[in-house]
Formats: structure tokens, C-alpha cells, sequence
């Protein structure tokens, strides 16, 4: 496959899959020494990569949970967000500046903060009192970081007793996802083949998966592909982007498997009468075998992440010549 490495991929993933008990020991303790609420804070697409676990957090416990934008914070504040709190924060490089802003503000009101990064010794990292490296480049063992962390916690609350048998299946996962990649790169090449001049996209997707459409519109397309898009929930679909939808207009929609799916399907319906460049992508498509059903929605980031930024993206790449790492404005200069 285009720009795919897989035994680099899986050594990664083996190396994910060996800090799984550093990660529960960090979460063990913050379990034990207690908190009132948890705040995801962070920007762009690591705050997009949160977004589901808001969602989970909110399904299978009564611990309060709230998601805030690193710059907004600083400014707005947050009433529920008191030194009996507990952030949660992302950044590769460990320096974006409202990341780190944000995080020097929770300091000084003295909160406790657990960050993910992928520079130990980044400033992030060093303003964080437990820092869980997230070393791979690779968004899928990021979201099983996050898996270990957050499901944990939810373990030690009493709120998801499945923990044991669910990471125990997370192992297979990284093999899996390698093919399920192999099975959506040719459709991933046939999209961009049909996509790549498009001058405007559609993107639709709900529930768990919604974060990875975010991130994969704006993050991915509009960002490292210069490509004007629309994301849109499909809880929102109906509320205003629909009246844009033509037949001549490319609308995506990523349908994932957990409860928000007949949402996905309303929207599914209404693209088949209405416009003739509807795509639906489907997590209900790929085979994970050794993954029982009652644990594929909390896979569905995972999925969508490795085929539309590690696949789809890179095909966008291929056809539209512009390198997914040459930006004109982001991180450029000051602004």
C-alpha cells in the first residue's frame, strides 16, 4: 500500500500494547485518590479525538464530563472546573500554544492534569502532573491509549466491569486494522480518483465516530488538501445542511455501530433520492474477528481513524499533488 510500513506499524502498536499497565497504574491512582468531574481540554484534532470518550463517559457512568476548547477556556472559564477536577489533555508535539495556555491556567488554579504526548519533554508535558506518552504517530494507538485510560477509569468507578476481557481483545486489534486497511484501499483510491477536483465535500457522521469526521474534514481536507468542506452530524443533518444538498453535490456519510446508527440511516435515505455523489462508508463493512459485538462501537473511532487519515487521506495525496505536510498559514508564523 501508498506510504504504509506495516511492520513498522505493528511494532508501534506491539509497543502501544506494552505500556498498557503504566497507563492503568496512572489511572489506578488518580481512581484512588478521587475526583468530582472530568474535563477534556485541548484543540483541533486532539481535542476531536476526545470526542467520543465524552460520549462513553456519559453512557456508562454519572461522573460529570465536560469538553472544552483550549483557547476558549482560558477566557470564558468554567464554573464546574475547580481544583477537584480532573483534565485530561493531547498534543503530539506537546507545544501547541493553547493547549499549553490552557493548561497553565488550570495549574495555577491548581488542578490536577493528565496529558498525552508524544514529546516527554515537551512544555505540555512538563506542566502536567501524570504525562502517558503517546509515541506513535499513529492516531489508532493514540485512541488505544486512550482506551486503556479512560475505560480504566470507568472499571475503577464500577461502570464497566468488561474491562479485562475488552483490552485483552484490544491486543488483536493493530492487526486487524492493517486489514482492514488493505480492504478499503481500493476504494479509497477510487474516491479520490472521482473526489480529489471536487470544490466542495459534504461530510456526515454521528455518535462515536463524529470526531473522526470532524477531524478527517477539517484537520485532513481543508487543512492538508486545501479542500472546502461541510461536516455535519447527522443528529443535525436535517436542520439546515440539507437544503444545500443537490444532485450534483458530493455528500459523504460515515455510518458507525452504536446506539446514534438510525440517525445515520436517515440520512442515508435521504442522500439516495437526492443527490447522485452520495458515499457511504460503513464500519459495519470490515470483519474484526475476536472483537465481540458489544465492544465494536467503542472500535468504530479506530476504524474510521485507519481508513480515512491513514488511507483515504494519503490517495487524496497521491492525486492532488499537494504534500499532506506543506502548509501556507499553520504554525508558519505568528497569528
Amino acid at each position: 500500500m501508498l506510504k504504509f510500513d506495516e511492520k513498522k506499524y505493528l511494532q508501534l502498536a506491539e509497543e502501544t500494547v506494552a505500556h498498557r499497565k503504566e497507563i492503568e497504574g496512572i489511572a489506578d491512582n488518580i481512581s484512588e485518590s478521587g475526583f468530582e468531574n472530568i474535563f477534556f481540554i485541548s484543540s483541533g484534532g486532539s481535542v476531536a479525538i476526545m470526542f467520543p470518550y465524552e460520549k462513553i463517559i456519559k453512557r456508562l457512568s454519572k461522573i460529570p464530563v465536560f469538553t472544552e476548547i483550549a483557547g476558549e477556556i482560558v477566557l470564558t472559564g468554567n464554573q464546574q472546573l475547580t481544583k477537584n477536577s480532573l483534565v485530561i489533555t493531547a498534543s503530539k508535539s506537546g507545544d501547541t500554544k493553547e493547549t499549553v495556555k490552557a493548561i497553565e491556567y488550570c495549574k495555577e488554579k491548581n488542578i490536577r492534569v493528565v496529558s498525552f504526548v508524544g514529546d516527554v519533554d515537551s512544555k505540555l508535558a512538563h506542566l502536567s502532573d501524570y504525562v502517558i506518552h503517546d509515541h506513535s504517530p499513529e492516531v489508532e494507538h493514540s485512541y488505544m491509549n486512550f482506551h486503556y485510560f479512560i475505560f480504566r477509569i470507568l472499571k475503577n468507578a464500577g461502570d464497566f466491569k468488561e474491562y479485562d476481557k475488552f483490552v485483552k481483545q484490544l491486543e488483536k486489534l493493530p492487526e486487524l486494522l492493517v486489514q482492514v486497511k488493505k480492504e478499503f484501499d481500493p476504494t479509497a483510491q477510487k474516491i479520490a480518483k472521482v473526489h480529489h477536483k471536487d470544490p466542495y465535500q459534504i461530510w456526515v457522521g454521528g455518535g462515536l465516530t463524529w470526531g473522526d469526521v470532524y477531524l478527517f474534514s477539517m484537520c485532513v481536507l481543508e487543512e492538508m488538501q486545501w479542500i472546502r468542506t461541510k461536516s455535519v452530524t447527522s443528529a443535525e443533518f436535517f436542520h439546515g445542511t440539507l437544503e444545500i444538498v443537490e444532485e450534483d453535490v458530493p455528500v459523504f456519510l460515515v455510518k458507525g455501530e452504536d446506539e446514534t446508527r438510525p440517525l445515520d440511516d436517515r440520512v442515508e435515505k435521504f442522500l439516495n433520492d437526492y443527490t447522485e455523489k452520495g458515499t457511504i462508508i460503513d464500519t459495519k463493512d470490515f470483519a474484526l474477528e475476536g472483537i465481540d459485538n458489544e465492544f465494536r462501537k467503542y472500535i468504530s473511532p479506530l476504524i474510521i481513524e485507519t481508513i480515512l487519515t491513514e488511507r483515504l487521506a494519503v490517495q487524496f495525496e497521491h492525486r492532488t499533488g499537494h504534500d499532506l505536510d506543506f502548509r501556507r498559514y499553520y504554525r508558519q508564523f505568528d497569528y
